[in-house]
């Protein structure tokens, strides 16, 4: 008999809880305090070889294949239970593509014929963790920040904002200064940029993800606001010299000290340490519509009802891997700050505090516990779509879809 056949009969078979987010996907089951794994969302091709993330693919064909061996691997790699005997519950961003969660509903329904699957917004997920009904949620993941406005369980979808500014955005500043002023040193030789370097080798890959990433977690830092203006400030001087547009070249802010980070076991990659904290800093940059982190919470809170702002305003919460970085959430709550004294939002939004919760979890699987709760409850048994509803009609309703009443059978056929 198979290991995970036994596991499901000793063991009381609590429900599955899958966040799948373009970067990492967290795994487990409902009634833990925490994931059992978080792992990368990608999957070695069972005939190249070769790693594909889950999120890259031409058409809903590939995605199936892609999917299909995907949660094999959780199901019987990881989480090493029979997918026949568990609901599952899947918590998704608002702006999930509908072709994704079609395809994943029927690798799910179809190949390993689980009984039940219903999915969640995230954003309503993180407040389960908090026990509040009410909050501003920002949501910071690899490739966009997304804010949301959440006033008694529902959701204010006309006042969402997104910026495409996340890890993804800091990884490629990261890649860019490194390769232009890092430098390498091995046992046999003299320190050398790591451009040069890689040129002499032929490599047309410059660093791998894993590595940008791993740069990121264990060196940068976000800077207190004063000195995030005098770099931005900085590097818009440079710039505007580079162009011959001023004669002034501003002063260089204060950098933290250099650091050395292992390539492999001969070479070590010397990082300067204005690389550090200017990588991060792009988050807070003014975007070309005059847009920042900062802005994307007020503009929610300025496009929602007027009598609930000031509920929205002391309830704001953080989640997402990107704002683990040590610093994020002092700086966050800065600019807020600062930005509320510009003319255009103080007669606005006569606000004069924003609050920010501290949930009981770390910010990159908030919303997986929140789903773990979730999926503690009745609920799931009454709103979850069943096996053979979707088998007799194969029909997806989104979360906030009007149809669900019918399909659900709790309204006409």
């Amino acid at each position: 008999m198979p290991l995970y056949e036994g596991i499901g009969i000793v063991a009381e078979k609590h429900t599955v809880i899958l966040d799948i987010g373009h970067a990492f996907t967290k795994c487990g089951f409902a009634r833990e305090a925490g994931p059992r794994w978080i792992i990368p969302s990608q999957v070695k091709n069972s005939h190249t070889g070769k790693l594909r993330k889950l999120w890259d693919f031409k058409d809903r064909k590939e995605l199936y294949f892609i999917l299909k061996d995907f949660l094999h691997m959780l199901y019987f790699k990881y989480l090493v239970v029979n997918p026949k005997d568990r609901r599952v519950v899947i918590v998704e961003s608002i702006l999930c593509q509908t072709d994704f969660r079609e395809v994943l509903a029927k690798v799910l329904f179809c190949h390993f014929e689980v009984p039940s699957v219903l999915f969640v917004p995230s954003h309503l997920m993180s407040l389960f963790t908090l026990g509040i009904s009410s909050a501003v949620v920002l949501d910071s993941g690899y490739s966009e920040t997304v804010v949301l406005p959440i006033y008694e369980g529902v959701v204010i979808l006309n006042a969402w904002q997104a910026l495409p500014v996340a890890a993804q955005a800091i990884h490629r500043r990261i890649e860019a200064e490194v390769m232009e002023k890092a430098k390498v040193k091995t046992l046999a030789s003299e320190p050398k940029p790591l451009g040069e370097l890689l040129a002499e080798k032929g490599q047309t890959e410059p660093l791998k993800e894993t590595v940008l990433e791993d740069i990121k977690v264990r060196t940068c830092f976000v800077a207190p606001f004063d000195l995030g203006q005098k770099i931005q400030a900085y590097e818009s001087g440079k710039r505007l010299s580079g162009l011959k547009l001023s004669e002034e070249v501003p002063e260089p802010p204060p950098s933290p000290p250099d650091v050395e980070y292992p390539l492999n076991g001969e070479k070590i990659m010397t990082i300067p340490g204005e690389i550090r904290n200017y990588a991060p800093e792009i988050m807070f940059e003014r975007s070309g519509d005059e847009q920042s982190l900062a802005s994307l919470i007020l503009d929610a809170i300025l496009k929602s009802p007027i009598d609930v702002r000031k509920t929205l305003a002391e309830n704001l919460v953080v989640m997402g891997g990107n704002t683990m970085l040590p610093g994020f959430k002092h700086r966050l709550l800065a600019e807020v700050q600062n930005l509320l004294k510009d003319p255009y939002y103080s007669s606005r939004l006569p606000i004069k505090k924003i609050k920010i919760h501290q949930p009981p979890a770390k910010e990159n699987y908030i919303a997986w516990l929140g789903g773990a709760i979730f999926g503690a409850t009745d609920v799931v048994t009454t709103r979850s779509i069943t096996r053979e509803q979707y088998l007799k009609r194969e029909y997806i309703p989104d979360w906030s879809d009007q149809m669900w009443t019918s399909h659900s059978g709790r309204g006409r056929s």
